[in-house]
């Protein structure tokens, strides 16, 4: 398995207990920052297996300059001592040369395979960083998608506490007032119209134009000037006696 597969798989699992710890609370804005967090976390921890990755590629580099520097040197020293005739000391310098052939001959057949796994981790650190950056340029929207969600939950909460309260409320509405006024004053013209009927009325209404009458005379009398006192009238008649 190569390693952009093992750094994929560990994106994916990444992902998953995200989306899995996302789902186990109940607050949305706790969720999101759990989730990114979460993913936070891991980028963390990507970025560090993959420093260890890229460290063993350039070691494994450092070493083989390292071997290539002692191999020029050893076949430098053992020509030298070849030609000062010192076949002891070339054959040791050349032993030294074929153990640093062997170990830059071993070396060199992994360098493929850790500049692949580097240029693997690289790659799935970049792409971490992309998600990453995704989910936090969504964040904000996110949490004014929330806000937004919550505020319409208020408001309808609102709306059905005035309904119950307009449904319920023990306070008579302007239009009950105004209709109980209304037929309290067709009760009170009804009862008045049926007093004015009464025997006592109608006397009282004769009494009246009665009096109005004997003004009218009055005044007559005035204008003809044959009013005189009361008390200088003729004397009412006695009724006779049997």
């Amino acid at each position: 398995m190569s390693w952009i597969r093992i750094f994929s798989r560990a994106n994916s699992y990444a992902q998953a207990k995200a989306e899995s710890e996302f789902d186990a609370h109940a607050d949305p804005k706790v969720q999101v920052e759990q989730a990114i967090a979460g993913m936070q976390e891991h980028h963390r921890d990507l970025q560090a297996a993959a420093s260890h990755v890229i460290a063993q590629e350039k070691m494994a580099k450092m070493r083989l300059a390292d071997l290539s520097d002692q191999e020029a040197k050893c076949t430098k020293s053992a020509l030298a001592a070849k030609q000062q005739g010192n076949l002891d000391a070339a054959r040791t310098f050349a032993t030294r040369i074929a153990s640093l052939r062997e170990q830059i001959q071993s070396l060199s057949a992994q360098i493929p395979q850790l500049e692949q796994a580097a240029n693997d981790a690289r790659t799935a650190v970049q792409e971490s960083a992309d998600q990453l950056q995704a989910k936090l340029n969504e964040k904000s929207t996110i949490l004014a998608q929330i806000d937004q969600a919550n505020m319409q939950k208020e408001l309808a909460s609102s709306l059905q506490q005035v309904s119950d309260l307009t449904r319920t409320s023990d306070v008579p509405s302007f239009d009950e007032i105004k209709q109980k006024v209304a037929s309290q004053f067709a009760e009170a013209q009804a009862s008045t119209e049926l007093s004015s009927s009464s025997p006592e009325v109608t006397e009282m209404h004769a009494h009246h134009a009665e009096m109005m009458s004997e003004a009218d005379a009055i005044l007559a009398e005035l204008d003809s000037g044959t009013a005189q006192p009361a008390a200088l009238g003729p004397a009412p008649t006695a009724p006779s006696a049997g």
